[in-house]
């Protein structure tokens, strides 16, 4: 007999309702109360996703960093799965048994067609009134990073670059690579 998981459309779901899923194998996020299920990452998604936690690896930042699936709860109708979640030493009490439940510093979302809306406008919004200091969206097909911060708000990236350039963490000023080393 094969599990086969039913969505329940008629109601707002919260994350007791999400906790209540288990693990299941099917990548789902809670978004404004609503349960997200998206198919798996594409092969380029991942190599890009590869590239970018080597890159943060080889800087050898104090802290941790995590790569999906892993939850980290925005409050109680989200809790998303982010690509790449960056922790400080300061951050490191908000990872718990169940995932990430706290500030973090910096998220990095690498986006899709299927998740490109919801990528650069719920959960954009989402992070940034949750306080991270940097938001990264890493654009496959088009070749470009963006890193929003609190400060620049929603609309205006502090960083845009497009298939070249040399990107810094505004906020982990040693973090310096090269755009076209993840592409």
């Amino acid at each position: 007999m094969k599990n086969t998981l039913t969505i329940d459309r008629t109601k707002e779901w919260r994350v007791a309702d999400y906790l209540l899923l288990g693990e299941i194998k099917t990548p789902c996020q809670l978004i404004n109360g609503e349960l997200i299920m998206s198919p798996a990452p594409n092969t380029e998604h991942q190599r890009i996703l590869r590239k970018l936690f080597q890159v943060f690896y080889e800087f050898n930042l104090p802290g941790e960093i995590f790569f999906a699936p892993i939850d980290l709860y925005i409050d109680n109708k989200n809790v998303f799965q982010p690509d790449l979640v960056y922790l400080s030493e300061k951050n490191k009490a908000s990872i718990t048994g169940r995932g990430i439940e706290g500030p973090v510093d910096l998220i990095i979302e690498v986006i899709s067609p299927s998740n490109s809306y919801t990528d650069r406008n719920q959960k954009k919004k989402a992070y940034l009134d949750f306080g991270i200091e940097e938001y990264w969206i890493v654009d496959p097909a088009n070749k470009t990073l963006e890193i929003y911060t609190p400060q620049t708000g929603l609309d205006v990236p502090l960083i845009y670059l497009s298939a070249s350039g040399q990107v810094q963490s505004p906020s982990l000023s040693s973090l310096k690579f090269n755009l076209e080393d993840i592409f």
